[in-house]
């Protein structure tokens, strides 16, 4: 009987042990995506507020400062992670003032196609 008790002890420690903690569920979340879809849009992440902001802007161009703004780093990564998740970023950049400053903008011509 003692055995048996002990045995239940220890499967009810390990069992409360096996649970995800909210931590781990959260990685589980953010998760590297497999695809790219309206799941990229919805997670907190930098290129998603940075694909959301080019969404939102349905084609036109978006100024630098703009995605500055959602103070991503690194956009230009950001930006090469989207595209290699097959979304079709333009870009284009003009020098201003005698050729001192230099003015960049991007926008979205499409998305890839889904699962």
């Amino acid at each position: 009987m003692e055995n048996t008790a002990s045995l239940f002890d220890s499967q009810t420690s390990h069992r409360a042990t096996d649970t995800k903690s909210e931590s781990q569920l959260c990685l589980i979340e953010n998760a590297p995506l497999k695809n790219a879809g309206v799941g990229l849009v919805q997670r907190k992440t930098q290129s998603a507020a940075l694909l959301r902001l080019l969404i939102d802007a349905h084609g036109s161009w978006v100024p630098l400062p703009e995605i500055l703004k959602l103070g991503v780093a690194q956009y230009g990564a950001r930006i090469f992670e989207l595209r290699r998740l097959g979304f079709i970023i333009e870009n284009k950049s003009e020098r201003v003032a005698g050729a001192r400053q230099r003015h960049s903008w991007f926008r979205l011509l499409n998305s890839p196609a889904g699962p």
